[in-house]
């Protein structure tokens, strides 16, 4: 991993049983696990590189231990961390993140999430400088540079402040004490579905759907 307190992963993902009736193509050629050569469209080899490439047989442990491993360790020492995954619709981000299901789900396809939460507590319950913890949980979704909650629908515009003691913040945002790791993934699996929900009624209610 690069010294940067930035890293840049990608992921492909082997083609959908669609993609591969349809005889679609994978338009790009492993190098090495930094580099890959995509062809554009006039048919030419462009080199692209990350701090990692993870290719369509890479497993969702190899991500996470690569990837988020390090961030759980420093935000057990008081350190802010964050995992962005980005790409279109049906690129993979959900999988990556979740897996088939928060809840139900085997250790092979468990997604970042869940292996997140696993890993922080048990961190915290076995470290031997941290004597008591507390752990709070919020969820927001930002869409069209509003700021809803997740855990209370009734808060759907929240606002993003600064202060010198806080730094930024979501100002109102609903917070709850999480005792546990289960408990931690009950209550993200709920509001998951509901940010699901939403998002689903929105596609079909927005200009030019059907």
């Amino acid at each position: 991993m690069s010294n940067s307190n930035v890293t840049v992963c990608v992921r492909f993902r082997p083609l959908s049983h669609k993609e591969r009736k349809a005889n679609d193509k994978v338009c790009f050629k492993k190098l090495d696990s930094e580099s890959f050569v995509f062809k554009d469209e006039r048919d030419e080899d462009v080199i692209f590189s990350f701090d990692k490439v993870f290719y369509d047989d890479a497993e969702q442990s190899d991500v996470y231990n690569f990837l988020a491993v390090p961030i759980v360790a420093d935000a057990v020492n008081g350190i802010n961390g964050t995992i962005i995954s980005y790409g279109q619709t049906g690129a993979g981000k959900t999988y990556s993140m979740e897996g088939p299901s928060i809840l139900h789900c085997n250790e092979l396809k468990t997604g970042l999430v869940q292996r997140v939460v696993n890993d922080l507590f048990e961190c915290l319950r076995t470290s031997a400088d941290i004597t008591t913890w507390t752990v709070k949980l919020s969820m927001v979704e930002i869409y069209l540079e509003k700021v809803r909650d997740l855990l209370d629908l009734s808060k759907d515009n929240l606002q993003i402040k600064e202060s010198k003691s806080q730094g930024i913040f979501i100002y109102g945002a609903t917070e709850i004490s999480i005792m546990n790791s289960s408990d931690a993934l009950e209550r993200l699996s709920v509001s998951f579905g509901r940010n699901c929900q939403q998002s689903c009624w929105r596609n079909t209610n927005e200009p030019g759907q059907q």
